[in-house]
């Protein structure tokens, strides 16, 4: 009976020196505790920084996108017909860019970019057929940058007026300026000048969502490798 007790004490001495005492169990959840914290915030940071680039990524990649299709239109546009253009402010060397009022607001002030489109194009599609030679201006407002166009002759044989038609470029746009060539340096109007009689030779235009903000400017005459400097 003796050895069986020693025995038994022995077996309980090995049991307690293989188990954790509290103070080890509570010094090792801790430890866990804040690794895995550590592990979480690093979690969140690649998830952050993903989503940053993401979104600087998209939207550099929208603003070339529009930058290219505006610089192709303006490149491409030669007018056959000024037909629904009522009022010009003045035109480019070339007669291939001019600046406008659009049809609907003859008795306004404001003048717009205007160019012609010679060729077919998805963008360019009314609900009641597809004409290759259309008119367009460009417009920007508080919902972004828009084409008005119109095509210059009517869809339907049997009448006599033409459809306009606004396509939506890019909800992002927040604003158009132009630049001007005065006294050798560079003057910036947010809205086609009144007092100019000549054409601004650059176009910007400032594309923004949420805190990232992209801007591009667009030569007037073709001019692509040019740097605006003081």
């Amino acid at each position: 009976m003796t050895r069986f007790f020693q025995r038994a004490r022995r077996s309980a001495a090995r049991r307690a020196r293989r188990a954790f005492t509290l103070v080890e169990s509570l010094l090792a959840l801790s430890i866990s505790a804040l690794v895995m914290l550590g592990c979480c915030a690093l979690l969140f940071d690649m998830i952050n920084v993903v989503e940053y680039f993401e979104k600087g990524w998209n939207l550099r990649a929208h603003a070339d996108g529009v930058e290219k299709f505006l610089r192709a239109s303006f490149m491409e546009s030669v007018f056959t017909s000024r037909s629904g253009i009522s009022d010009v402010k003045t035109t480019n060397t070339a007669l291939t860019l001019m600046l406008a009022k659009l049809p609907s607001e003859v008795s306004s002030t404001d003048y717009y970019m205007c160019w012609s489109v010679q060729k077919d194009a998805p963008f360019y599609v009314s609900p009641r057929g597809i004409s290759a030679d259309k008119i367009c201006w460009l417009v920007c407002d508080s919902d972004g940058l828009w084409i008005v166009w119109e095509f210059t002759k009517p869809e339907d044989a049997d009448k006599t007026e033409v459809s306009i038609y606004k396509s939506l470029v890019s909800k992002w746009v927040t604003g158009v300026s132009y630049f001007y060539l005065e006294n050798n340096s560079w003057k910036e109007e947010i809205e086609v000048s009144t007092t100019e009689t000549s054409m601004p030779y650059f176009i910007k235009i400032t594309f923004q969502r949420g805190e990232e903000k992209i801007e591009r400017l667009i030569s007037i005459n073709g001019r692509l490798d040019f740097q605006i400097a003081p």
